[in-house]
């Protein structure tokens, strides 16, 4: 399964890489155990976005959790030491997070057409590269009418930056500790 099966058109796409001095299954392991407390951008970012929900008493974070635990659409699929695609609905840009979200698999967020939601799809891909491993993160948002296109235009272009260097902080992160340990 890849974003194509999930998201294959798009509104706004945002795609991040680098290339790993480590293998493969290194790689894979330390993205799926990086924890959140270990990302400050990450969590200044996130706790900005989040405030709102977290005064409702509804948020369920953790510091101990690892990113992809608190990513906030299911997984859909996990290849490893491949790629772990996610895939879901949200309201992201109302207050404290819209709606509860249908769960769907991928050909329901693919399909999906209810007017005023998102379907996100989310990647991590790990493919062979010289000099390691090429870690890829792409992620695909499609709004399923034009209002709510146009208001979620609007949220993602305050809060697009942040989402990107949140990526760019995991992709090095996973970088420095797969390296060590490859290293070692």
């Amino acid at each position: 399964m890849d974003l194509d099966d999930v998201v294959p058109a798009a509104d706004h796409v945002t795609r991040q890489s680098r290339v790993i001095d480590a293998p493969r299954p290194v790689v894979w392991e330390e993205l799926h155990r990086l924890k959140l407390r270990s990302l400050p951008v990450s969590l200044v970012l996130s706790a900005v976005r989040v405030m709102p929900v977290m005064l409702t008493g509804s948020w369920r974070g953790g510091l101990d959790r690892t990113f992809l635990d608190v990513v906030p659409i299911p997984v859909l699929a996990s290849e490893p030491p491949t790629a772990v695609v996610f895939g879901g609905v949200l309201q992201a840009w109302r207050l404290t997070g819209g709606e509860q979200p249908p769960v769907l698999d991928a050909d329901g967020v693919r399909d999906f057409a209810e007017p005023g939601w998102v379907k996100i799809g989310m990647e991590f891909r790990l493919t062979p590269a010289v000099g390691g491993t090429h870690l890829s993160c792409e992620t695909r948002i499609a709004a399923t009418d034009p209002s709510t296109r146009r208001r979620f235009d609007r949220y993602w272009f305050v809060v697009g930056p942040g989402s990107s260097a949140i990526r760019w902080e995991l992709l090095a992160a996973v970088a420095i500790r797969a390296e060590a340990r490859a290293g070692s």
